[in-house]
């Protein structure tokens, strides 16, 4: 087996990375395993990209993470730097080609990341695995793997025709065309030149509603996702008269649209806006030979939340988010969590990387 850790920075190593990438079916040949992606992370300073990659005759396997530096209340608590590895915001995890999800390759693959982590003295690994491609499948038998929530997505295979045929759409249909009298008009425009004024109003939005750090980013990674990325993100943007009303950031990958991040305008949603955004954008993504739009799932886990609830309502599809957990080093987690109860009283449940907060 050959196994190497790439760099996303590294011209050479974003060469091998690609290579490797192109090797995937179409299906699993998607946007958030690509390092244009890990590197708009890296330049909000969330982490450095990397990629693990092990190939073995026509077996591939990738997985991107960024290494984060952990930075312990307690200066003394090791004479090396400590990392953890995470997910880049959005989806990530393994991914494999066919001949990659034989089980002996994966226990292998995983056996190389795991000496790699104890030589770059990583102590813990949260990982945020893809709904579409039930990549937790291809997690090692050492990781914690736990669902998380349910998620939704559109059919853009069925989705032009059915919004005006299946009653399951009726009030879809009901808030588009309440927005359309209303005056609203659907736009897509390339994000390229756009940042300037979607960053701010994406920093409002996330004011107005009270979003804690993990969504909350600034114009640095919107640049550098939207340069990196190219043709693959644009802006499907609601109008009413000349002001924006509500813009999506849509990321695609060779066979999945995401509505990656939104943005409003005025603080309040009104007339069936963001149905109708949601709509526009399904449309775009269909006629780009897209075969699912992929809404994520609400705030919290209930399946009573109000944006899930919401969300639930526009597309049929549902798919389970699962998230991964694996230690390395539980000697050094635990003396990192002693030090941070010191100060915050008892850790919270469930939260792999309190350490953090």
């Amino acid at each position: 087996m050959k196994f190497c850790v790439l760099q996303a920075r590294l011209g050479d190593d974003r060469a091998k990375w690609k290579w490797a990438w192109d090797r995937l079916p179409s299906k699993r040949r998607d946007v958030y395993f690509l390092p244009e992606y890990l590197l708009a992370s890296e330049a909000e300073g969330l982490g450095t990209g990397y990629c693990a990659l092990a190939i073995e005759n026509e077996a591939v396997w990738l997985y991107p993470f960024l290494k984060c530096p952990i930075h312990p209340i307690d200066k003394t608590i090791e004479e090396v730097d400590l990392y953890d590895l995470q997910s880049a915001y959005g989806y990530g995890g393994p991914v494999v080609n066919r001949d990659g999800e034989d089980e002996i390759f994966l226990r292998e693959a995983w056996r190389r990341l795991n000496v790699w982590c104890k030589e770059k003295h990583v102590v813990g690994e949260f990982c945020r695995f893809h709904p579409l491609l039930g990549n937790h499948h291809w997690a090692p038998p050492e990781m914690r793997v736990m669902e998380d929530r349910k998620t939704v997505f559109m059919d853009l295979k069925t989705y032009p025709e059915k919004i005006w045929n299946d009653s399951f759409f009726r009030v879809q249909r009901n808030m588009i065309r309440r927005a359309e009298r209303e005056g609203y008009e659907y736009h897509t425009l390339p994000s390229s030149k756009q940042m300037s004024w979607f960053a701010p109003m994406y920093a409002r939005t996330q004011d107005v509603i009270q979003a804690g750090t993990e969504t909350r980013f600034g114009e640095a990674y919107f640049d550098s996702l939207v340069q990196g990325l190219g043709e693959k993100s644009w802006l499907g943007i609601v109008k009413k008269g000349t002001d924006i009303a509500a813009a999506v950031l849509v990321l695609e990958g060779a066979q999945f649209a995401y509505s990656h991040l939104m943005a409003y305008g005025s603080e309040r949603a009104t007339a069936g806006m963001t149905n109708f955004l949601y709509h526009g954008v399904a449309l775009e993504a269909a006629d780009h030979g897209l075969s699912a739009l992929f809404m994520g799932g609400g705030k919290t886990k209930d399946d009573k939340d109000p944006l899930f609830y919401f969300k639930k309502s526009l597309g049929q599809g549902r798919q389970m988010f699962y998230i991964g957990t694996r230690c390395y080093n539980s000697e050094l987690y635990d003396l990192l969590g002693t030090q941070w109860e010191k100060q915050h009283g008892p850790r919270p449940a469930g939260y792999f990387l309190f350490y953090r907060l």
